[in-house]
């Protein structure tokens, strides 16, 4: 993320679809200096979101964005959450920067911490499942670990990237691929951890990277960096097929869809992309401060944008032919 560091201290629709109306229909309440979020995920059925700052877990309902629980979490400085496939496990990560980057897995829904694994000198960033009983951190220094939950030991390290590590991806094929404050995208056999190819388009740090949830055809990935643009990437095969240029720098991204792509902003908005002819349909005021983090709800049409001073909203994205 723009060092990322800084701020986290202080199918396609039937027919041509276009982003019409956009309206804010909730937010968390505000208590005079939050910290900010610094990333939010939906639970797998839907019905809550969960984000995570320097005051551990909190859990809202969705669509009312109620408070239901506050959850205490090992480490004051949180920088990324996910589920596990299965949906049962929370995986949070963070730790002490410049000191031990931590892994906290939580049961799911009773918040219960279960693992707790170190192994790193600087704070983990970015974390993704390889299935149900692994994953991988990703982490401020240059190293991703391949962690096996039951014996709670590394089972392999990726090492390459010459700067911190803010993202990682696994693709349907197995193989793994990351991004970070060198510049570089980077893909690695998931099995022997080979560095198999390094993309270097982006010129400046990258944030944020998603998946596209595409059902056939090669494996697509889109990048968001400090060069104010947007990436798509087939790496597979080692291609950029092209990119999107902003106002404003973008630090997270969501798919809504396999042609629809939204970003969350330095300038607080959240800017929503067809990813097919590269254009943004259309820009939404969001935050007051940064938008650090975007979530698109699995079913609903909906997206969740959180940042500064604790601020999460949702936003309806309505859609006409």
């Amino acid at each position: 993320m723009i060092e990322r560091i800084k701020w986290l201290f202080s199918r396609s629709a039937i027919g041509i679809l276009s982003i019409a109306i956009v309206s804010l229909l909730g937010t968390s309440t505000l208590r005079g200096q939050e910290p900010p979020i610094t990333d939010i995920a939906f639970a797998p059925d839907g019905k809550l979101i969960v984000s995570c700052s320097q005051k551990g877990l909190q859990v809202f309902s969705w669509p009312e964005l109620r408070l239901q629980k506050t959850v205490e979490v090992s480490f004051s400085n949180l920088h990324c959450l996910a589920f596990s496939p299965d949906g049962i496990q929370l995986a949070v990560v963070g730790g002490y920067p410049s000191e031990e980057g931590i892994v906290e897995v939580f049961s799911w829904p009773e918040c219960k911490s279960q693992v707790k694994l170190s192994n790193h000198d600087d704070s983990v960033v970015s974390v993704v499942w390889r299935g149900n009983k692994n994953l991988v951190s990703a982490s401020l220094d240059r190293l991703l670990n391949l962690w096996d939950l039951e014996t709670q030991n590394t089972v392999m390290t990726y090492q390459g990237h010459s700067r911190g590590v803010s993202s990682a991806c696994i693709l349907n094929n197995g193989e793994l691929v990351t991004a970070g404050h060198d510049q570089s995208v980077r893909v690695w056999d998931g099995e022997s951890g080979e560095l198999i190819r390094s993309l270097n388009q982006h010129t400046k740090p990258v944030n944020a990277m998603a998946v596209c949830p595409i059902s056939v055809g090669m494996p697509m990935v889109a990048t968001a960096a400090g060069d104010r643009t947007i990436r798509f990437w087939q790496p597979t095969i080692g291609r950029m097929m092209r990119y999107v240029r902003f106002e404003s720098e973008p630090l997270d991204i969501a798919w809504i869809s396999e042609t629809r792509i939204v970003a969350s902003c330095v300038d607080g908005q959240a800017r929503v992309v067809d990813t097919e002819n590269v254009k943004v349909l259309q820009t939404i005021p969001v935050i007051k401060g940064w938008a650090y983090a975007v979530a698109s709800h699995p079913n609903d049409g909906t997206i969740a944008i959180a940042g500064s001073d604790g601020q999460l909203h949702r936003v309806r994205l309505q859609k006409s032919k």
